[in-house]
């Protein structure tokens, strides 16, 4: 199972957006882990040298994870079954706020598991992320 979503959104005020790519697996319990290289795309599309992590990295990857999490435990409980890997996520400095990954990420989850929850985040008239 794959799943891939992304965040882009224009406001009057500014651009969000972010990528996250997620592969999923049948499980006993559900899981959520980080690919080893979810921000290889950098070394891909700008060479090696620019691509030594950043200093918000953890928190980009703690944000996928807690993303991936939130759409697992939505989800009906005979269908949480899923070890889900990130295998890529993608920012861009100027346009990923704060949760933007963390929405992208659960969007991904419900995509490659072909479900979605009743009640699911959405973007606000502000532009920013709702998490119910």
């Amino acid at each position: 199972m794959e799943g891939k979503y992304r965040l882009l959104r224009q406001t009057s005020r500014w651009a969000r957006f972010a990528q996250v790519t997620v592969h999923g697996a049948v499980a006993t319990v559900p899981e959520v882990r980080m690919g080893p290289d979810v921000f290889g795309w950098r070394g891909r599309a700008y060479g090696t040298a620019p691509c030594a992590s950043r200093a918000d990295d953890q928190r980009i990857q703690a944000e996928a994870r807690e993303g991936a999490w939130y759409a697992l435990m939505r989800l009906p409980e005979e269908a949480r079954g899923v070890l889900v890997s990130v295998v890529e996520i993608v920012t861009a400095p100027a346009d990923t706020g704060p949760d933007d990954v963390k929405f992208a990420a659960a969007h991904a989850v419900w995509q490659a598991v072909g479900r979605n929850p009743d009640q699911y985040p959405w973007i606000g008239e502000d532009g920013n992320p709702v998490f119910p």
